[in-house]
């Protein structure tokens, strides 16, 4: 998913279909938290302007990425779906460095911008369906934090424990 600005030019074309699936699976292989990735299907246009020196692109991806439960390590698969609208500019002098543009020199490459979406996509934190009851087969109690505020209000802070034998009169 490159194109050269000079071809662009040259051809005059002010649209850009794309429809294509792209593969990841190097670049996920890097990141910890992805043990796989689909093929990324991108779909939407691209519009040319020669008088701005801009293409701006109106995308939409998905794909799905098997992930890690946080709870029992085992394998998530997690579907995703994002638009994005990328802009590129190649004039230094129409670029403004506080926008979220891109500026270029020859190519307009696609395929780092749509990884940059992905990867803001990855939860922090996902949890297999059925989890919570697995681990309780195991034995094992996973408090929540409602579980935990619970607990705290019921306990009786330590610094105070010496005066749980003393009787008031009333």
């Amino acid at each position: 998913m490159k194109w050269q600005i000079a071809k662009l030019i040259k051809e005059a074309k002010k649209e850009i279909q794309i429809n294509e699936e792209v593969d990841f699976t190097d670049v996920a292989n890097q990141n910890p938290d992805i043990r796989q990735i689909s093929k990324i299907l991108v779909t939407g246009k691209g519009f040319f302007c020669p008088t701005t020196r801009t293409v701006t692109f109106d995308l939409t991806i998905k794909g799905k990425m098997t992930l890690i439960c946080a709870l029992t390590l085992d394998d998530v698969i997690y579907p995703f779906e994002a638009t994005l609208n990328p802009v590129f500019i190649w004039d230094k002098e129409k670029y403004d460095e506080t926008s979220e543009d891109y500026l270029v020199k020859d190519t307009i490459d696609l395929a780092p911008v749509i990884w940059q979406e992905i990867f803001i996509l990855i939860p922090l934190r996902v949890v297999k369906e059925g989890a919570y009851e697995e681990l309780a087969k195991q034995g094992i109690e996973v408090l929540t934090a409602e579980d935990l505020a619970k607990e705290a209000k019921n306990k009786t802070d330590p610094r105070f424990s010496v005066l749980e034998g003393l009787k008031f009169d009333e």
